[in-house]
Formats: C-alpha cells, sequence, structure tokens
C-alpha cells in the first residue's frame, strides 16, 4: 500500500520547498494591511509580527534562516501561517516564502535522502528530496528548522516590553 502525503511547494530564491499540509493554517499575502512589523531586540532570523486572526505571531525570515540572499525592500513575499510543534509547546508561527506553487501528492517511496556532497542547507532541516518535472524539491522538516531558543528568546522580549512601563513602588520603613 502506499504511502502518499500532501505538501505545499514555495520558492525560496528560485529554490522550491515543500512542507506538509497539515501544517498550514493560511497563506497571507504582505500589504499594508498585513504588514509585517519589526521588534526591537527580535532574534535576527524573526523578521517581525503579524496579526493573523486577532493574534499577534511571529515571523520567521526563511532566507536569513537559510542563509539566502536578503528580501530587498519592496520585493513581494508571503506568509505561511503555520501550526507547529516547537519545544514540545504548539505554536502558530509565520514562515517568510517569496511564493507560493502548489500543492502536490508525493508517494513516500519517491523521497530520497539529501546527498552529502554539495549540501547548500544544514541538513537537519531538510526531511528529503523528491525529482519532480525536472525540478528537485526539498522536504522541509519546518519544526526543525524554527530553533525553539529562537522563540523563546522573542517571547522573553516581549515579556520585558510589556513590563517595561511597570512602576514599582518602593515604601521607606523607619
Amino acid at each position: 500500500m502506499k504511502k502518499i502525503n500532501s505538501y505545499l511547494t514555495f520558492r525560496l530564491k528560485g529554490e522550491l520547498f515543500a512542507i506538509g499540509v497539515e501544517k498550514v493554517l493560511e497563506i497571507i499575502e504582505t500589504s499594508e494591511e498585513h504588514a509585517i512589523t519589526a521588534l526591537p531586540k527580535a532574534p535576527e532570523t524573526i523578521q517581525g509580527v503579524v496579526n493573523f486572526r486577532g493574534n499577534v505571531i511571529p515571523v520567521v525570515n526563511t532566507r536569513k534562516k537559510f542563509d539566502l540572499e536578503e528580501y530587498a525592500e519592496n520585493e513581494k513575499h508571503v506568509v505561511m501561517v503555520l501550526n507547529l510543534t516547537i519545544g514540545g509547546v504548539e505554536q502558530v508561527i509565520g514562515a517568510m516564502a517569496d511564493k507560493v506553487v502548489d500543492v502536490i501528492e508525493i508517494d513516500k517511496e519517491q523521497i530520497q535522502s539529501v546527498p552529502e556532497v554539495g549540501k547548500g542547507y544544514d541538513s537537519d532541516y531538510i526531511a528529503g528530496v523528491v525529482f519532480r518535472n525536472d525540478n528537485f524539491i526539498m522536504l522541509l522538516d519546518i519544526e526543525a528548522a524554527i530553533d525553539s531558543a529562537e522563540i523563546v528568546q522573542l517571547r522573553k522580549e516581549e515579556e520585558a516590553d510589556e513590563n517595561e512601563g511597570d512602576e514599582v513602588v518602593v515604601e521607606e520603613t523607619e
């Protein structure tokens, strides 16, 4: 019996990646209404935050994460809103992509391991490679790619910013 899974394919700097559709909640096209707001002191790979259905979620700059060329100031991109388990905690996180391509089905038998020679990406992030329609598609282990330490650091910064305005009153006793 064949084991077939559905994947969302997307491009980053011309390379084709895929993640399991079960992790994808929504695709947001960035605009004035859905702009990414930068956060001071955020980890380098966190582009900022975006409003998703009334909740503020962190957005990972996947180009930075994979050491690819940075986005130009007005370069178009989308945010894939993902439901992930990071550090044992279920979290909603955004991940930037140049564009979403398609949803495809892949038979588990088609997935090959990442070749040792010429790896341009950290192999911990790539679950496998599929060759289809003259293209290599890298199956991304997005939960491994998004470091829980980055998210923990971001949460601490947010909490510190929230507490920054709190006044502490100290009473003197005689």
